[in-house]
């Protein structure tokens, strides 16, 4: 008795850790999703889901660098947001792919003011919004949650890169739509420069400024850096998961020292997606490997 007891256990706790992973895998290899392991990189040890959300609840702002166009890692940002919201009843989520500026549809659209096709008309979704975002927003709808449009204006970020930080000043009635770079870290802006000399290669980014293209990018992180802010110091009670390009937060750069720099009290946490020939312990404090 004792023996069939264990192994009903064992095989629940299994059915339990599969129907976490695929009930979040349309569009998506479900081989991928059990083959996925996760890394606490401090120890380098291999810790399973339940203690990977554990660990990650500690922290008040979760920092989830994602590859925009990986539907696998879209997946495991789902099924993260909805066990971490278990775990912690008062969460924000908080989107790199929402502007400043489209806060009050957000908000609308949650509390049911105006319907999604509205919503969806005033806020600029990005193209990958319906497969990739849209199943976040509507769970924190259904719990409830807030969530914040966390980036700057995509407009002023390009004016930035095209034409410096001082071009956003003749313009009016901006300021609640931007933050300023608390921190400019040389480690950040050299890795920076090196992605950008890669990718300039192309025509699109052969005019750019470097220089004003770091500086368009200070303003990102701060402003979602700014944005978590604000929105901690009204609910102070609340955690925020954050979702953003992984240059955002990898290396503990980007958002990340902006964050230490506006809440020096919260603990942050980093999350990055990789595959074995991209690991690196020092990318984010915990690696999930597919």
């Amino acid at each position: 008795m004792h023996y069939n007891f264990s192994m009903k256990k064992i095989l629940f706790q299994i059915i339990i850790f599969l129907i976490i992973f695929s009930s979040c895998t349309k569009n998506v290899n479900n081989n991928k999703m059990k083959d996925i392991k996760i890394v606490e990189t401090s120890s380098l040890k291999e810790i399973n889901f339940n203690e990977f959300i554990e660990k990650i609840s500690s922290y008040d702002i979760v920092l989830f660098g994602e590859k925009h166009d990986d539907p696998l890692t879209h997946q495991l940002e789902l099924v993260t947001f909805k066990e971490f919201v278990n775990k912690n009843k008062k969460t924000a989520l908080s989107l790199e792919m929402f502007e400043r500026d489209v806060q009050p549809f957000l908000d609308s659209f949650l509390s049911d003011k105006i319907d999604e096709e509205t919503f969806l008309k005033n806020s600029r979704p990005w193209n990958n919004y319906s497969t990739d975002y849209r199943s976040l927003v509507l769970h924190a709808k259904k719990k409830s949650l807030p969530v914040i449009a966390s980036n700057i204006p995509r407009k002023f970020a390009s004016i930035i890169s095209k034409s410096g930080k001082d071009s956003l000043l003749t313009i009016e009635n901006i300021k609640d739509l931007f933050f300023e770079p608390a921190v400019d870290l040389k480690s950040y802006k050299e890795r920076f420069f090196d992605f950008m000399s890669s990718m300039m290669q192309s025509s699109p980014m052969a005019n750019l400024s470097k220089e004003n293209a770091y500086i368009s990018q200070l303003f990102k992180d701060a402003t979602m850096a700014g944005s978590i802010k604000n929105f901690v110091e009204k609910n102070n009670s609340y955690k925020v998961f954050h979702l953003c390009g992984e240059f955002h937060s990898n290396y503990h750069l980007g958002i990340y020292p902006q964050l230490q720099q506006f809440l020096p009290e919260k603990k942050i946490v980093t999350i990055a997606v990789v595959d074995d020939s991209t690991f690196d312990p020092l990318m984010a404090d915990f690696l999930i490997v597919k």
